[in-house]
């Protein structure tokens, strides 16, 4: 068994009792302490505390992710699979060649029939079933191709008014260069010391009121 890693406050001795299993540390160290979501100090989000054990350090990550709210990677996702379906409709190769050929097994298919040749009629069918197949998988492309596209326009009008929102709030840093620049001017161009002062005061206190810095 492995052995405590906690030690002395007043020495700086480690312990040498066994940790318990599981734990880094013995029973008198903390070793029966509760840990996670079970812990009644963990500090979680909204659902953290409904999440298994192996969820939750994935969903602190996504807490702690700058750019949680960011869509680029989805949208790039997204293009990643309308690229791969266009691809497999290349493959396919839908034309107007293609119905020709669909046409001519159909009078094969028939002509073959009515001359009792069944061989070559069976032949024909599945040829033309075979076609038929790469049609259905073609739709089935265009329908998740269309799917994907709208599912990509409204993730970049959102990541669109993501953006405009952000450039329009003003950061903290941002803020405090501008209040430095206006002290500036007006340090420069007031001459009374004690309108300087007043006219500084005034704006120490609108920035500190101020709700839309972040």
């Amino acid at each position: 068994m492995a052995q405590c890693t906690a030690q002395s406050k007043r020495s700086g001795v480690r312990c040498r009792r066994h940790a318990m299993k599981g734990r880094t540390v013995c029973a008198n160290h903390g070793g029966k302490s509760l840990v996670g979501v079970d812990s009644p100090t963990f500090k979680h989000g909204r659902y953290s505390k409904h999440l298994p054990d192996s969820l939750s350090v994935r969903y602190q990550e996504a807490l702690n992710d700058a750019n949680l709210i960011c869509l680029e990677d989805e949208i790039a996702l997204i293009d990643a699979r309308i690229k791969r379906q266009l691809d497999l409709l290349a493959k396919v190769g839908i034309n107007e060649a293609m119905f020709g050929r669909l046409k001519l097994l159909y009078e094969r298919f028939q002509m073959h029939t009515n001359s009792g040749k069944h061989g070559l009629a069976i032949r024909a069918i599945r040829e033309l079933g075979a076609l038929l197949d790469q049609g259905a998988d073609a739709t089935l492309a265009w329908t998740e191709i269309n799917e994907l596209m709208e599912t990509r326009r409204k993730m970049v009008e959102t990541e669109r008014k993501r953006l405009l929102d952000e450039d329009q709030v003003i950061t903290v840093d941002r803020l405090m260069v501008l209040v430095a620049a206006l002290v500036d001017i007006i340090r420069r161009n007031v001459a009374s010391k004690d309108e300087r002062a007043a006219v500084s005061d005034e704006i120490r206190l609108l920035v500190e009121r101020n709700p839309s810095a972040s």
